[in-house]
């Protein structure tokens, strides 16, 4: 026998090891994306949303690094390595299956059609364009722009005054495939004339832009205060009390029980937006300590009205309050998408109910879940198909709270670690907010958000903030996009199955 004779007669041998072990982990996925698959059966009650949770079980039933000693190997065959298989991991699979059958010297390889690879990126696509607009001409990734009540009509510096249609007319014409309406000002009137407004204009410019309206949801909040009127540093202390007394440092009290309730020993409260945090030091009946352990270089002051959340803790929280209900019938009469903050799959059912209790009938907007917490993040596979198994669903990462919560070291994993989630469930990803704020509100960039605005293109969307400058911005944004896209793919990262949070 030849050298080269016993070359590929080691190479036959090499493929049959790879498929054995190949189909062993495939039998595994089975099994497993079965039992997830059972776990959701009674979520799923669209038929045409299978398909996609069936994906998503096959990508979650990957351990985290199973693939990657097959990646190497497979390269040197010059076959798939499997790395950018979230739309069709089951297909790719067999397909890389098929192909060791032949180098092996295998009779029979049976191939997927063509087809089921071509499936879910096209259901992706389509749902891309409901949910943020469809355009021929235009980045991948589409552009929404926040629209606000009282700054519509505000010029950029040295510019004419601008009736609210102008400005729509414009905003529209400089690229904007889709519209966030701010509800931080105005009321219901006011949003449901902007809404009804934007929809004329892109209707008389022969566009479809979708508009989306944001449900703030129950957040938690210093209640009351007593004691206390300088600020704190760090080593300073404040105690959390169910009932208002005075004492010996500055107290407050929370909006919502369910925060009190899980501050326990070691839990971080932060204290708006993080401005001021502390770790609870002793915990009792009824009061909490709690240490100051961060604050601004002049420390941070403690007033009622500002936000709280709590790391290493999971509260739940009803995912409506009574503050939200105009929003939300303002949302089932006029939006295409319906933001909501959602950290449970309870939460999910919950969240249905009043929506079938405020609209029995009719078609409803899709549901944007916007993901801003830990817990969110945790839950996110379970909380895709139970919104997705009863109407259109997509995803918001909500970047600055994650941010805060996870912590800016581990920001960068967690959106790519997002966008594989939904490119295996088949599902559009809002990247927000935050892009190019200096050049929106200032007119002027900087080199961190050009960066930053080109590693937002595997998203289908990104949105901008309302500001002077948001038309300029548009343009920019889409020149960024293009430019972005001539270089890189969406994803090319190693598949490694999704990796749950964890402290």
């Amino acid at each position: 026998m030849s050298l080269h004779e016993r070359e590929m007669e080691e190479r036959k041998a090499q493929a049959t090891g790879l498929s054995t072990a190949l189909t062993g982990l495939r039998m595994a996925m089975d099994e497993r994306a079965q039992g997830q698959m059972d776990l959701w059966d009674d979520w799923i009650k669209r038929p045409e949303f299978y398909p996609s949770a069936r994906n998503l079980a096959d990508y979650l039933s990957l351990a985290p690094g199973e693939l990657a000693p097959f990646e190497a190997p497979f390269a040197s065959f010059g076959i798939s390595s499997l790395n950018r298989a979230e739309p069709h991991l089951r297909a790719s699979i067999d397909a890389v299956l098929a192909s060791l059958a032949l180098i092996s010297g295998q009779a029979v390889a049976d191939y997927p059609p063509v087809e089921v690879f071509a499936a879910g990126p096209a259901r992706l696509a389509a749902r891309r364009g409901q949910m943020f607009g469809a355009r021929r001409h235009a980045p991948h990734a589409r552009i929404m722009a926040s629209l606000g009540i009282n700054c519509i009509t505000t010029p950029p510096e040295g510019g004419e005054p601008r009736t609210a249609e102008s400005y729509l007319r414009h905003l529209i014409g400089a690229g904007a495939d889709a519209l966030r309406i701010d509800l931080s000002s105005g009321g219901p009137e006011d949003w449901s004339g902007l809404a009804q407004m934007a929809r004329e204009v892109a209707q008389d410019l022969g566009r479809r832009v979708p508009v989306q309206i944001d449900i703030a949801g129950p957040h938690c909040r210093v209640a009351r205060m007593i004691g206390g009127h300088g600020r704190l540093r760090i080593g300073d202390r404040f105690e959390v009390v169910e009932k208002l007394v005075k004492g010996d440092v500055p107290r407050i009290t929370l909006s919502q029980p369910a925060h009190w309730e899980a501050l326990t020993e070691g839990c971080v409260i932060r204290i708006n937006g993080g401005k001021l945090q502390g770790e609870v030091v002793r915990s009792g009946p009824d009061r909490v300590r709690v240490e100051v352990t961060a604050t601004p270089p002049r420390g941070a002051r403690l007033k009622p009205g500002m936000p709280v959340s709590l790391a290493g803790a999971e509260p739940e929280l009803p995912p409506l309050g009574p503050e939200d209900l105009p929003a939300l019938e303002v949302a089932l009469r006029h939006a295409d998408n319906l933001s909501v903050s959602l950290q449970t799959p309870k939460a999910v059912q919950a969240f249905f109910a009043e929506l079938e209790r405020l609209q029995p009938e009719g078609p409803r907007p899709v549901i944007i879940l916007r993901i801003e917490t830990a817990q969110a993040w945790h839950n996110l596979p379970d909380l895709i198909v139970a919104t997705g198994g009863r109407c259109g669903v997509g995803v918001m990462i909500s970047r600055p709270e994650l941010a805060l919560e996870l912590g800016y070291a581990r920001l960068s994993e967690v959106q790519d670690t997002i966008f594989w989630l939904c490119r295996a469930a088949e599902v559009p990803v809002l990247w927000a907010p935050g892009l190019m704020e200096r050049l929106v509100q200032e007119g002027r960039q900087s080199r961190a958000e050009w960066n930053e605005a080109a590693l937002s293109h595997p998203a289908d969307c990104v949105m901008l903030e309302h500001g002077p400058h948001t038309i300029r911005a548009i343009g920019e944004m889409s020149e960024v996009l293009l430019r972005a896209e001539r270089f890189m793919t969406r994803t090319s990262a190693r598949l490694g199955g999704f990796v749950r949070w964890s402290a």
